[in-house]
């Protein structure tokens, strides 16, 4: 049986455990603090067959060599080709993997045998060049380990890539089935639905998911994973094409443009400046 867990890492982070709880055998998704990754999988009695980045901020691969000291086999890491911060683009810093490193691209199809799980490579850029996101199917369920590219109620800052990718990307995640579980990497669920609310204030699904998110914080809980359903209900980045959205961005940004890329960039622009 195959279980998914988050493991709390710094102010906000998941790092997402893949466990399959036959074989006693993980997969780490974004291990961001390589400690607290070591101990969880520790306590539950578990090894490290693998790590997936969806990108190198330090944030998300910091980790990973601290968990390649604790063990006597090497563990594979997979992770995007890499690519250079543009010259002049204000970005966090960005750290290669240089030891047991497989990189892989859009649509390469990873088989770990020790978890029995198979897991495909989509290409999201935007938050930075080369990130990529994980998905799987597990029992018929989709599932897909989204970074930093997408959150619950948001999206990733643009940092490297331009608007148009992160669109791209959005459409992507919009085109997935719609019981998709999503699984961000950031506790950032809060502060996301806040900004949503201004968007469209009547929207009574945000309204309905704010009380049921700030119940679960209350109690210590994780507001992740997210399904993709809800998640178009709720979340402004992924309906730039609704009417209430691009009245709101019309208003905040005095421009009468509502395609598709205006509306989004003009969220993309609020929501860094709030």
């Amino acid at each position: 049986m195959i279980q998914i867990m988050p493991i709390s890492a710094f102010s906000d982070n998941y790092i997402w455990l893949i466990a399959n709880q036959d074989t006693r055998q993980c997969v780490l998704v974004d291990p961001a603090d390589g400690e607290a990754a070591w101990q969880q999988t520790q306590a539950q009695g578990l090894t490290i067959s693998a790590i997936l980045l969806t990108h190198y901020h330090l944030d998300h691969m910091g980790g990973v060599a601290f968990l390649q000291q604790q063990h006597d086999t090497n563990i594979p890491v997979y992770g995007p080709l890499w690519q250079d911060t543009p010259i002049g683009k204000k970005a966090p810093t960005k750290q290669p993997v240089k030891e047991n490193f497989i990189a892989v691209k859009e649509a390469t199809v990873i088989t770990i045998e020790a978890i029995n799980l198979t897991l495909t490579v989509h290409c999201v850029a935007g938050h930075t060049l080369e990130h990529i996101n994980y998905q799987c199917l597990i029992d018929g369920q989709h599932h897909v380990f989204c970074g930093d590219s997408l959150f619950s109620a948001g999206c990733g800052r643009v940092f490297e890539g331009t608007m148009q990718q992160m669109l791209n990307s959005m459409k992507h995640y919009r085109a997935l089935p719609d019981d998709t579980w999503l699984y961000p990497a950031h506790e950032y669920t809060q502060n996301n639905l806040a900004f949503a609310y201004k968007v469209e204030p009547d929207n009574q699904d945000i309204q309905l998911t704010i009380r049921q998110v700030a119940k679960l914080r209350q109690q210590g809980l994780p507001s992740l994973p997210v399904q993709l359903s809800n998640e178009k209900k709720v979340n402004p980045f992924l309906r730039w094409d609704q009417a209430e959205v691009q009245q709101a961005v019309q208003i905040q940004r005095a421009t009468p443009d509502s395609d598709a890329l205006s509306v989004f960039s003009g969220l993309r622009i609020w929501k860094d400046a709030s």
